[in-house]
């Protein structure tokens, strides 16, 4: 085998002679790759093919190293190879091999039986013990005419076989170690030589939670007595403190490529990335350091995760997602003001809390200590109380019980339903049954309301059920009462103040307190100067008349005492006699069109009777559906209008 080195140079290049890049050098021990001058992947790579394609090969070849440089090293590899390089004080070169010589055509010949796969996964080579005839001079023949003819052996070589294998279109994977071995053995056996490499799947980017305080805790909630409440769950909805952090970022990992025989890249799939910042909403800050990027909670509150846009947020209200079920969330006792929840509420669940937002349809009950709830979509066949609070039903009620006594109901579409509360307006109802203190319908059909103000812009019958209209007049008994009462107390303090009076009187006929009567005012006025005579006598008449005195001053004290009182009871007798009259005021009914069956009554309460908003949903329909007598009908009729205002009360 010829061991001549075929590289050049710019001044005196050969024909077959091959320039070396210039991120080759070549030293004394052999040729060095220079890993900093290495600037794109490929370049290695089509160096070698400007090698083979020339006639040449390596020598001595570190194939490790080969193929790293052509297909496997990316500019992260090198990157990491140079700093190891800096890191130990060595120069970042690393040896290839040791020349660079010729590989002629008759050697070239002896390597065939090469077979590749169709996929390009593998390939085979049969080894063979190869002999080539030779001829050379026979020095027995005569001077220049006699040939010897013989069969030479053709032994392989481990860098010639990478060189023809090249040519032959392998050029990636072969098993340096098991070709050394078999050419070594010199047997003619059949070896799977190169073996594609897979590619290695990376892996996407994800986010890695940073507290415990972010797991729910579905378990059943433990009562005081040790036992399991089967209803609620412990904790279903977690808060944290501003400053904790909630979610750290995992990087992507890029899969590696690998490489069919043929040298054909074999891409790894896709990885997906993000960035965290898009996923930090309210209430959350993006904290970047040297472990690497957090989400944390910039203020206390509630975890809010939305699975549909991925943005996670800290919020001061409760937001549920996956709606209230014994599958999701059991029965709700909310400790939040606030709670929104974008989920179905089924049919006989509990949501307990303060303000409270629905935005899908309510099955089952819905209990607010006075808060706000609206429900977004529909409510069928649920309950919700918010005693002195408010209700909003923005879509359709159908057989729900809405109550908010002291509060405000208002409903789109209401039909089957019951309605209690202090203001009611409803867009349309259909058989409901309403009492309330002010109720404003726009269209009524087939409904019982009963109130002190009502307005109806359109009543009508539906089916076979009228319109009812009860107007609740005040109850007047308590005003009389308290009246009488007043009276009683206030003749009977005049009563005692007339007879303080007369003893006064008596007092003042005797004839020692009239003489006292008579002359302290003048002495008081120095208009009578006595003399000491006189003077004396005074003293003595202050003496004996002194018991006296004191019982008119205490009798004086009590008629002041009772004139006062008697001030202040005419003062409510007048009061309570004007309530009685006020009470009546803003007692009226309105109906714009009355376009079918529709009655108006009148009901004054009678002492100690059930009040209407305190009645049972079927005893309240069963009241408001009896008709009063005739002396309380206002008005009966399938046309017109009605209007009506309570006069006042005498």
């Amino acid at each position: 085998m010829s061991d001549d080195s075929v590289i050049g140079n710019v001044a005196e290049l050969a024909a077959g002679q091959i320039l070396l890049p210039a991120f080759v050098l070549r030293q004394s021990d052999g040729l060095y790759v220079d890993l900093t001058a290495i600037d794109a992947r490929g370049i290695f790579a089509q160096f070698v093919e400007r090698i083979f394609g020339a006639g040449a090969r390596f020598a001595d070849l570190d194939y490790e190293l080969f193929l790293n440089l052509a297909f496997r090293w990316e500019a992260a590899d090198i990157d990491r190879r140079l700093a190891e390089f800096e890191r130990k004080g060595k120069l970042p070169h690393q040896r290839i091999a040791r020349d660079i010589v010729a590989f002629p055509p008759e050697r070239r010949d002896i390597y065939r039986g090469l077979k590749i796969d169709a996929d390009g996964k593998s390939a085979e080579y049969l080894f063979e013990q190869i002999s080539v005839e030779r001829e050379e001079d026979d020095p027995a023949a005569a001077e220049g005419t006699g040939k010897r003819k013989f069969m030479e052996r053709r032994y392989a070589d481990f860098d010639e076989f990478v060189a023809a294998l090249w040519e032959k279109d392998v050029r990636y994977g072969i098993d340096a170690r098991a070709v050394r071995e078999t050419i070594a053995r010199d047997q003619a056996e059949r070896l799977t030589v190169a073996a594609a490499k897979a590619p290695v799947e990376g892996r996407d980017a994800g986010v890695d939670e940073q507290t415990d305080l972010l797991r729910r805790d579905d378990a059943p909630r433990l009562l005081p007595n040790g036992r399991l409440d089967l209803r609620h769950y412990r904790n279903r909805f977690p808060q944290v403190t501003a400053g904790t952090r909630l979610f750290k970022k995992v990087p992507r990992i890029v899969g590696r490529s690998g490489w069919d025989v043929r040298g054909k890249e074999l891409a790894p799939p896709a990885v997906k990335d993000f960035d965290i910042a898009t996923m930090a909403g309210p209430g959350t800050e993006l904290i970047r350091d040297t472990a690497g990027e957090y989400i944390v909670a910039a203020q206390n509150g509630f975890l809010d995760i939305d699975a549909r846009s991925g943005q996670i947020s800290v919020i001061d209200k409760i937001v549920s997602r996956e709606g209230v079920s014994m599958r999701t969330t059991g029965d709700l006792s909310l400790a939040g003001d606030d709670y929104e929840e974008h989920g179905e509420v089924q049919e006989k669940r509990v949501v307990e809390g303060h303000n409270m937002t629905f935005l899908a349809d309510v099955f089952g009950n819905i209990l607010s200590d006075g808060g706000r709830v609206t429900v977004k979509c529909n409510i069928s066949g649920g309950n919700i109380h918010s005693p002195n609070g408010s209700i909003a039903v923005e879509g359709a009620a159908s057989r729900a019980l809405l109550e908010a006594r002291g509060g405000d109901v208002v409903v789109d579409r209401a039909e089957s339903c019951i309605v209690v509360a202090g203001r009611v307006r409803i867009a349309r109802a259909v058989n409901c049954d309403v009492v309330a203190d002010e109720v404003v319908i726009e269209q009524a059909e087939g409904c019982a309301v009963a109130a002190k103000n009502v307005v109806l812009r359109s009543a009508a019958m539906r089916k076979d059920e009228a319109t009812s209209v009860t107007l609740l007049l005040p109850e007047l008994t308590t005003f009389d009462e308290q009246r009488k009462a007043l009276e009683a107390g206030r003749d009977e303090a005049a009563a005692q103040s007339a007879k303080l009076a007369a003893a006064l009187q008596a007092l003042a006929a005797q004839p020692e307190m009239k003489s006292y009567l008579s002359m302290q005012p003048r002495i008081k006025a120095k208009t009578l100067v006595l003399n000491p005579q006189q003077q004396a006598q005074w003293d003595a008449l202050l003496r004996r008349v002194a018991p006296e005195l004191r019982k008119v001053a205490a009798l004086n004290e009590e008629v002041k005492v009772l004139r006062e009182y008697v001030a202040g009871v005419e003062q409510d007798i007048a009061a309570v006699a004007q309530a009685r009259k006020d009470v009546a005021l803003g007692i009226a009914c309105s109906i714009e069109t009355v376009s079918g069956d529709t009655q108006v009554f009148t009901l004054r309460p009678a002492v100690g009777e059930t009040p209407l908003a305190n009645l049972t949903p079927k005893g309240l329909h069963k009241r408001l559906h009896e008709l009063g007598s005739t002396a309380t009908r206002l008005f009966a009729g399938s046309s017109g209008s009605f209007e009506w205002q309570a006069p006042a009360e005498e």
